[in-house]
């Protein structure tokens, strides 16, 4: 009986990249073991968006060999060079699928049904070029998936009485964009919408603000599909900077998108990424950012600090920024984020909210609010909560009514 046994870095794509890899090996007639001295075949999903992520995956990749040195391995997904290891296949970007071993490849994985929120794939790749966005070489040209294909999973998980699902790509707002003639992310909502409306609900895992049109914001407003929950990349809030990164957008039109989000949208929380350390990004840079993120309706953010990689323009861009220098405003912006996270919650003490049970003792709101109850819930089941106590930025306790 052959075993495999894998392990998965990065985003949520790369998850259900693995999702396919393991259910077309058990179509296959292979086995999946915890233990990786049983397997025959191993194989390491990587991420390569940061030279940390790349390294922590090729760290696992050498003690996996040492521990089953026998095994065929395979290192797959999205890194920059391949390394010389021994017995190891090394299989990049869109290449990722092509193990052997592998019969029978399905489009989309069943066992996304067991997970409390399943993913719908909608699109792969991107067309932008971001100056410190290694991706669209990892992934390619931004490929669409049919309208009718979208529709056919979501549907497969209304009829396994799923209450969520969290549409997932490289870049949702570029869904439609290779089709003739083209079509939008607004499109693909309204056939959703029109399809499913009621019956289960849709969370957009991430979307531009030049891609959030004033259409769109309506359809937000007037969904009976959409969570009220918005995660829109800044990356910085300095203009200079956002221009030296290619981003297709100002602070201006960025603050401007999200008020007439949160304007419109009851009760919603919005989410955005931030890089700090970008080249050039002086003291006055960051501290223009930081005050833009404070003043603007923010309620959460996702801090990373810029990480060179090779074969981006911003590898080689003068003005480097000390790492002392960036762990510092890291610290300064994911303490802001902290605040602001405790304040939207704040808005919603002693107040009742629906949310889907993503743990036995964990519910997840309709607005992103993580609340934990002492009654053991069923994954995937739909709950109204009372929020009592803030425990964390992140975490509240409350009781299922």
């Amino acid at each position: 009986m052959s075993k495999f046994y894998i392990k998965t870095f990065g985003c949520k794509l790369n998850q259900f990249d693995s999702e396919k890899i393991r259910e077309g090996l058990t179509l296959s007639g292979y086995f999946e073991t915890d233990n990786v001295l049983e397997a025959d075949i191993i194989i390491v999903n990587s991420c390569g968006v940061t030279n940390k992520a790349e390294k922590e995956a090729f760290y696992t990749l050498r003690n996996l060999i040492r521990k089953n040195p026998d095994a065929k391995k395979y290192f797959i997904g999205c890194f920059v060079e391949p390394k010389d290891y021994e017995k190891t296949k090394f299989l990049k970007g869109k290449d990722k699928f092509n193990i052997p071993e592998i019969k029978n490849l399905p489009f989309f994985p069943l066992s996304q049904q067991k997970h409390a929120r399943p993913l719908i794939y909608i699109q792969n790749g991107c067309d932008l070029k971001c100056a410190y966005c290694i991706v669209p070489k990892f992934r390619g040209k931004s490929v669409s998936v049919e309208t009718e294909k979208i529709l056919e999973q979501i549907e497969f998980f209304v009829n396994h009485e799923k209450k969520e699902v969290v549409l997932t790509g490289i870049h949702l707002g570029l869904w439609g964009h290779d089709f003739s003639p083209k079509k939008t992310i607004l499109n693909l909502l309204e056939e959703i919408e029109k399809r499913f409306g009621g019956k289960i609900k849709i969370r957009i895992s991430s979307l531009d603000s030049n891609e959030i049109d004033n259409d769109l914001i309506d359809f937000f407003a007037n969904s009976k599909t959409i969570q009220p929950h918005f995660h829109i990349p800044l990356q910085s809030g300095s203009d200079k900077i956002l221009k030296l990164m290619r981003r297709r957008y100002t602070i201006r039109q960025f603050a401007e998108t999200v008020e007439k989000i949160k304007e419109k949208v009851n009760d919603c929380c919005i989410g955005a990424d931030i890089i700090v350390g970008f080249p050039k990004e002086s003291e006055d840079d960051f501290n223009e950012s930081y005050n833009f993120v404070k003043t603007i309706p923010l309620d959460y953010l996702h801090v990373f600090p810029f990480s060179p990689r090779i074969g981006t323009d911003a590898y080689s861009m003068e003005g480097q920024v000390d790492e002392k220098i960036k762990k510092e405003r890291v610290k300064k912006l994911r303490q802001l984020s902290d605040s602001k996270r405790e304040k939207f919650i704040r808005n919603f003490l002693n107040k009742e909210r629906v949310g889907i049970a993503i743990y036995p003792d964990l519910i997840l709101t309709d607005n992103y609010i993580q609340v934990r109850v002492e009654q053991e819930v069923n994954p995937s089941s739909e709950y109204k909560v009372k929020i009592k106590k803030i425990l964390s930025p992140t975490l509240v306790r409350g009781e299922v009514i």
